[in-house]
């Protein structure tokens, strides 16, 4: 399987998943659409980004909460069970598609558009990753109350925060903790 679609709707789960975040302002960034079509088009797509309609915000929101689940999974059988859920009330079924080079790739709701194309394509690159990796590289940052998930795509896999603010503030909480100690 290429792994060039999935990464990007990999990238797009993260995206819809972090944007509630009890760190950002707002905490809750799908009250409107603004934000994820923001996101959606700077990760190159224009298309998805508008076909989503105010209509779909309750829909994505109970998505996001479902996924954030799946980057939770402590086992392959758990992240299926969510997963599998998902493909199923999305009646996502896999397309062999080519590429402009000729090159096949899996795509998940090829034929679909707006929040139907999000709810395949998104548990679909999942899927595609936890067959690939496994659930370990999928995790929530570990600096609390910091909820937001990511792929670990670095070397050793030892990924634990979101993001470098995160790496920080979870740093300076060590600092402070072991001079308190002294």
């Amino acid at each position: 399987m290429s792994t060039a679609r999935p990464v990007e709707d990999l990238d797009l789960a993260v995206e819809l998943v972090n944007s509630a975040c009890p760190l950002a302002d707002p905490a809750d960034r799908l009250a409107d659409l603004s934000h994820l079509r923001q996101r959606f088009t700077e990760l190159g797509e224009h298309r998805l980004a508008q076909e989503t309609t105010a209509h779909d915000l309750p829909s994505l929101r109970l998505l996001r909460d479902r996924l954030r689940g799946v980057f939770g999974a402590g086992t392959a059988t758990e992240a299926a069970l969510l997963l599998n859920g998902l493909l199923r009330e999305a009646a996502a079924v896999p397309q062999l598609t080519t590429a402009a080079d000729g090159t096949a790739r899996l795509a998940w709701g090829a034929d679909r558009s707006g929040y139907p194309a999000v709810a395949a394509r998104l548990p679909g690159a999942l899927v595609e990753f936890v067959t690939a990796q496994g659930v370990r590289r999928l995790g929530r940052c570990a600096a609390g109350p910091c909820a937001c998930v990511f792929v670990d795509r670095t070397r050793p896999g030892n990924r634990r925060y979101c993001c470098d603010q995160c790496t920080d503030r979870a740093s300076a909480a060590a600092y402070r903790g072991r001079r308190r100690a002294h």
